[in-house]
């Protein structure tokens, strides 16, 4: 009888391809609207019979490190993050860029300064070796001066709006909420936002070889994330009072961030990936970096994103 019982569990585990038997796939989120849709896609069912866990930080650096350090599978992260962490312990590759959220960063400058040009000489301050860092660099590059014809003040986000309302500065780069309080309390001007300037887009990350041994699981999850968008659509009231709970906002306050975003439809995705649109941003990328020494040797683009994925997905 115990032979008869194992070999039927032999032949159910042969028949299922071992599903039952995998490891979860792990996806590291923080407080940001783009990772919420991961609990949309868990409750309504969406990643069928594939094992997740979701694993939440309260930061964007720990969550992003955590894939990096080989403690998760996937992450939310941004093309800059992705390069800077490559070669650090496990490799990861961008699988799907999920989204960008326009005007939302941005240069503030003192009323005082009439022409951009005047900038020349002057200090900005701005969180380095970040996101932030690289929008600076591409919008003096839109004023028509160099980040060496600045002096860099470099601090938090936060400080860098602080510094600007107290005049220690004559300008910062930062985000919002702080970006519009040092505009409002600082005596200045938001000059020019990521609405002007490109090349800050989110983007999921997959662990290298978990995505190279389970190519159908990933496939599966960013159909779910599709999905989830979806369920927001139709299902509003019940998807933002979910997401809303997980990051302790107002459900209006977070339904006013979540439709600042705009996501990137698998069509735009895939122009994206064949067009060479990522190699140029990631080029663009590999040229501040290594101009900061932030970078020891270029990334190849080939190393860090995977088409993979996104062909097998159809809007």
């Amino acid at each position: 009888m115990k032979k008869t019982v194992l070999l039927f569990c032999f032949l159910i585990v042969l028949f299922t391809g071992c599903k039952a038997y995998k490891e979860p796939i792990r996806i590291s989120i923080n407080g940001w609207p783009p990772c919420e849709l991961w609990y949309i896609a868990q409750e309504q069912g969406y990643f069928e019979d594939i094992p997740v866990e979701i694993i939440r930080f309260s930061t964007w650096s720990d969550s992003i490190a955590s894939l990096y350090a080989g403690k998760t599978d996937l992450t939310h992260s941004t093309y800059l993050n992705t390069m800077r962490n490559h070669n650090k312990g496990e490799n990861g590759k961008i699988i799907l860029t999920t989204s960008r959220i326009d005007g939302a960063d941005g240069l503030v400058v003192k009323n005082y300064i009439n022409d951009l040009k005047e900038l020349k000489g002057k200090e900005i301050a701005v969180e380095v070796a970040t996101n932030e860092h690289f929008l600076l660099y591409k919008a003096l590059e839109k004023i028509g001066i160099s980040d060496k014809d600045v002096k860099i003040i470099s601090t938090t986000s936060e400080k860098a709006m602080k510094l600007f309302v107290a005049g220690e500065v004559d300008a910062c780069f930062t985000y919002d909420p702080f970006m519009n309080q040092a505009a409002k309390n600082g005596n200045g001007r938001v000059a020019i936002t990521t609405e002007d300037i490109d090349g800050y887009n989110d983007a999921i990350i997959a662990k290298t070889k978990t995505l190279e041994k389970r190519p159908e699981d990933y496939k599966v999850l960013i159909n779910a994330w599709y999905k989830a968008q979806e369920y927001v659509i139709n299902n509003p009231d019940e998807a933002y009072k979910l997401m809303a709970s997980k990051e302790n906002m107002s459900v209006k306050e977070f339904q006013a961030f979540y439709n600042s975003f705009y996501f990137f439809t698998p069509n735009e995705n895939k122009t994206m990936f064949s067009a060479g649109v990522l190699k140029t941003h990631i080029n663009e990328l590999n040229e501040f970096l290594l101009k900061n020494n932030l970078l020891q040797d270029p990334v190849n683009a080939i190393d860090i994103y995977s088409e993979e994925i996104i062909n097998n997905i159809t809007d």
